[in-house]
């Protein structure tokens, strides 16, 4: 029989759910107008708010900010849930198929290089770091494949808006670095499902591999072909539907599907609303889904349920324990290191070896492909959640997220100046 969740804690979420909001939009703003991107603001919104500084400075402040019984939890997570979901949703949709086979041969040099470094860098990191951060230290060959996907992925977001900052966004240098982003987080995405069904299954067999590469590759194949049939019968049928607001609805629903469909399988259910985002990206019907329904589903994603999930991830950070811990430090250090210099030196290589980059070319593609931020942020939460990553490994993988986010924009800005005479890519 349904039962409606105790009134305090529907209370209580609700005030976390205003305060995060309000927050996450006003420091965001600060963020921007810092020369930063929203989202490290909306992060430290939870950072903030949470056990890092007032809700443990006011601990009667923190019954109300941050979950204290299961339920509160339970509610928050699901909330936090709808919201990444969105924010995949708009991500595939920003996967342009027709840019990436334009700009392919370039962008995929570029992209090599920023996944084969970091993925044997992060899995060997994951191998040496102490077993008091690992969940499960008898399951360190799964922590180590998880860290190493970690490492692998970029931050399409922030990238896209710097480069819109530097008007960067139709110049060769431009297409070519979101392309490869987008190359790099394909690939991630898809290793952090096989991870994901591996943290599931509890052992790492060659046949547990196959059979998760097996599971990715059978969606993968479904929702590119019958999928993709749906998607565009469904336009078809819209057309014909007069429903205020059609577009948005067919999108959302198409999301909750794949998403639905996903998570079914034992895949992740970002996974699922990510690829959907890309087919609508592939196939939009313009008199289905007119420009306004994607407008509408951005501003609402990016101004409602983005704040709101990053707020959540920084309710959950204490930097406090870091500081307390001066080994915890060194480690948020060391993995900040690691993670920068496998980036930018594998994308270095990638570009000039492979693409026939300049030097500062080079170095451009590597600074910008080095910015985590919302992409990494998500990636932890999951790990968090599959019980792959500790509170405090969690903790570190944002820190590192929020630092090569702020790192990027001066970085790329200061590579840019010193290639500007050269008019390609």
């Amino acid at each position: 029989m349904f039962t409606a969740a105790p009134h305090h804690d529907v209370l209580v979420v609700l005030v976390q759910i205003g305060a995060l909001l309000l927050t996450g939009r006003l420091l965001g703003e600060g963020a921007r107008r810092l020369g930063q991107p929203t989202v490290v603001g909306e992060i430290f919104a939870g950072i903030v708010l949470g056990p890092s500084l007032l809700s443990s400075l006011i601990p009667q402040m923190g019954a109300w900010l941050v979950p204290q019984t299961p339920v509160q939890g339970y509610l928050l997570e699901f909330i936090s849930l709808i919201g990444v979901l969105f924010l995949l949703l708009v991500t595939g949709l920003e996967i342009d198929s027709r840019l990436m086979r334009r700009r392919a041969g370039a962008a995929f040099s570029v992209a090599i290089g920023g996944l084969i470094l970091p993925l044997m860098a992060g899995f060997a990191l994951g191998w040496v770091l102490p077993d008091r951060l690992l969940v499960q230290p008898d399951e360190r060959s799964v922590f180590a494949l998880f860290l190493a996907t970690a490492m692998s992925i970029s931050a399409i977001p922030v990238l896209a808006k710097v480069l819109m900052d530097l008007g960067l966004t139709r110049h060769n240098l431009g297409q070519t670095i979101i392309v490869a982003a987008m190359i790099d987080d394909t690939v991630g995405w898809t290793l952090l499902s096989v991870v994901a069904g591996l943290a599931a299954g509890g052992t790492l067999t060659l046949g547990s591999v196959l059979s998760s590469v097996a599971g990715v590759a059978a969606f993968l194949v479904f929702m590119f072909t019958v999928g993709r049939w749906l998607v565009g019968w469904a336009q078809r049928w819209v057309v014909q539907v007069h429903i205020r607001e059609r577009g948005l609805s067919l999108i959302v629903v198409f999301m909750f599907g794949g998403a639905i469909l996903s998570h079914a399988i034992g895949l992740e259910a970002l996974l699922g609303a990510f690829v959907v985002g890309v087919l609508f990206n592939q196939m939009r019907n313009p008199d289905a889904i007119p420009d306004e329904a994607i407008h509408t589903l951005e501003r609402m994603v990016m101004g409602v349920f983005a704040p709101i999930f990053f707020g959540v991830l920084g309710l959950k950070v204490n930097i406090l324990t870091l500081f307390q811990q001066p080994d915890l430090l060194v480690t948020a250090g060391i993995v900040i290191a690691v993670a920068t210099a496998c980036k930018v030196i594998g994308v270095y290589a990638g570009a000039r070896l492979l693409g026939k980059s300049d030097h500062w070319t080079a170095l451009f593609y590597g600074a910008g492909l080095n910015a985590r931020g919302s992409m990494e942020i998500i990636v932890a939460s999951i790990g968090l959640s599959l019980g792959v990553l500790s509170q405090a490994m969690f903790s570190i993988i944002v820190v590192m997220a929020v630092v090569t986010s702020i790192m990027a924009p001066a970085l790329l800005r200061w590579t840019f100046a010193r290639i500007q005479p050269v008019s390609g890519g």
